[in-house]
């Protein structure tokens, strides 16, 4: 399977039970529930559309692209993680990163010791 990724960078996770933690967030294209686009805010199929905010149109952020399989992703991802004396830990949004976030991809992850959400 091939991945549409909008980015991938490295920061701090800002929510939930991990705030604060370092992390490499791939983004993912695309959501099932609206187009992403401004002229379209408020008619997407959930009530998302009125308010996200997430930019997840196109691939043209940081280390955004097409990705060929998981091994080429994943490669890309840990290139961003800058202590490898640490477990890397990617976070998976989107859009809707479910659309894309496979069984094989989270093998793969997991096959070079990160940590996934």
């Amino acid at each position: 399977m091939a991945y549409s990724v909008k980015e991938i960078f490295y920061s701090l996770q800002g929510e939930g039970a991990n705030v604060g933690r370092p992390s490499v967030f791939v983004r993912f294209t695309g959501c099932n529930l609206w187009s992403g686009k401004a002229e379209d805010r408020g008619t997407g199929k959930g009530s998302c559309s009125a308010w996200c905010d997430t930019d997840f149109v196109g691939v043209d952020g940081i280390g955004g692209g097409l990705y060929g399989d998981c091994s080429a992703l994943v490669s890309e991802v840990l290139d961003r993680w800058p202590d490898r004396a640490i477990r890397p830990f990617i976070v998976c949004t989107g859009g809707e990163p479910l659309l894309q976030l496979d069984e094989a991809l989270i093998a793969a992850f997991h096959a070079a010791n990160c940590e996934v959400t």
